[in-house]
């Protein structure tokens, strides 16, 4: 079975839309962590629940010393590199990922109150 991911353009037109969420969700790893409809939406369609797994189960720990995270996910050349900062450009953790097919792009997302959401919905 062969999954067809979506284009960054079509992500970044799906997330546009999110302005709000309808339903959390309950990360089956993290139980504290939640996530709205756009994370949702941005997972389905990039294929990126692993970057789901890693911000539950890696970052979410740090929202004890820092209330809002912005939490950037660059993709290039089948590579990634995640970055948590405090919202004022103040990196304090950071991972690479070797191999990714999750579409290319700087995706930003935000996390407050042990929640992920994606900036259209803050």
């Amino acid at each position: 079975m062969t999954i067809t991911k979506a284009s960054p353009s079509e992500i970044r037109q799906a997330l546009a839309q999110c302005t709000g969420t309808e339903n959390w969700y309950r990360h089956p790893l993290a139980r504290a962590c939640l996530f709205t409809d756009g994370m949702k939406t941005f997972c389905d369609m990039a294929g990126a629940y692993w970057f789901l797994d890693i911000v539950a189960t890696e970052v979410l720990a740090f929202q004890s010393r820092e209330e809002f995270i912005v939490v950037t996910l660059a993709v290039a050349d089948e590579k990634a590199r995640i970055t948590a900062d405090d919202g004022n450009g103040r990196v304090f953790w950071s991972r690479d990922i070797e191999w990714t097919d999750c579409p290319e792009g700087e995706w930003k997302f935000f996390l407050q109150n042990n929640t992920l959401f994606v900036p259209s919905e803050y």
